[in-house]
């Protein structure tokens, strides 16, 4: 893992444009769960004196050892975000683990809430707050480090979870700010005012799934900030993805895509998808098209999957064929681009 010591310098000195709200509760899962066990644990890091809750989707099937996906909920969300995803991986023979980062997550907002009188715009102020402090990404990019240490580890000790990871294959995901937190682990850079580039991969990731990826920002070259990404990643944003705490547009959720060389990437953006489709909050009035849309996430994020961690030609075959094509079905536009 280079330079992991060099985040808690660096990226105080800026924090990226793009993160967004993520803090709508979840959609109940209409997928049946019986072949998945979910664990709630709360891990405790010593080094820094922080606890993570986390939420485990474990596959009650054989097949174990089970690729690893981690998952980074957004601003103001918490480790019941995007239950659809985490239910429909662990069904497919993955081992979910959704991360909740605190600070940055429900705790900020919800105590404070008030049913029936609070809103998203009286909450607003503390949303553009959290995210204004880099601390919180800071502790996001290490929070990464210590769960991927203590999924080692429980690996070996835990009596739910011992011998039923595959470490070797072990992918991120995260939506919005989450997205950073998966691009920040995959090896993107925080170029400093003085020219110095600073980063805090983890070379045990594998993949990475970005939905509704953030944008550098404003002052910071793109082709800088993505240049040591190394890893495939599946890109996924709406044309209504606009960010509710920033100035982020739809159009620039693709600048990572865009910029991203040196690893296969995947472009799908959704006809009429906003910001909060893709962690499967409730909505004010849902849509016609949000089980379609979270039909193509699923299926999408699973062919990258299977392609990349477990080594599945056919469903690379998928990718890089008609299938992500036939799947949409005129509900969106698929883009590819192979490693250079």
């Amino acid at each position: 893992m280079k330079n992991k010591a060099l985040v808690l310098i660096g990226l105080s000195a800026a924090l990226i444009a793009g993160a967004t709200i993520g803090a709508l509760p979840p959609k109940v899962s209409a997928t049946s769960v019986t072949a998945v066990q979910t664990i709630h644990q709360d891990w405790s890091d010593t080094k820094r004196l922080r606890t993570l809750p986390v939420k485990i989707y474990l596959p009650q099937f054989k097949g174990a050892p089970f690729p690893v996906v981690i998952f980074s909920h957004g601003l103001g969300g918490s480790r019941e975000a995007a239950v659809y995803l985490g239910n429909y991986w662990a069904e497919q023979g993955y081992l979910a683990v959704f991360i909740q980062h605190p600070g940055s997550d429900e705790s900020f907002w919800k105590p404070n809430a008030v049913a029936g009188v609070t809103t998203r715009e009286t909450l607003m102020p503390e949303f553009k707050k959290t995210v204004a402090n880099p601390v919180h990404a800071l502790n996001r990019a290490q929070d990464v480090h210590f769960v991927i240490d203590k999924l080692t580890e429980l690996n070996t000790t835990d009596k739910d979870l011992a011998g039923k990871m595959n470490m070797n294959a072990l992918a991120i995901a995260g939506h919005s700010y989450g997205s950073w937190t998966a691009l920040t682990a995959s090896g993107q850079n925080l170029i400093t005012p003085a020219g110095r580039s600073l980063s805090s991969p983890d070379s045990r990731i594998k993949a990475a799934i970005y939905l509704s990826p953030t944008a550098p920002r404003k002052n910071q070259n793109p082709s800088a900030v993505y240049s040591d990404i190394k890893i495939p990643g599946l890109h996924f944003t709406g044309t209504k993805d606009t960010s509710p705490v920033n100035d982020t547009t739809a159009g620039e959720r693709r600048i990572a895509y865009d910029n991203i060389s040196k690893s296969d990437q995947y472009l799908i953006i959704l006809d009429g998808a906003d910001h909060m489709v893709f962690n499967g909050g409730r909505r004010l009035t849902p849509k016609a098209i949000d089980q379609k849309h979270h039909e193509i996430i699923e299926v999408a994020t699973t062919k990258f999957l299977d392609a990349y961690l477990k080594k599945d030609s056919t469903a690379l075959a998928w990718l890089k064929g008609a299938g992500a094509r036939d799947q949409l079905k005129g509900n969106g536009t698929y883009e590819l681009k192979a490693a250079q």
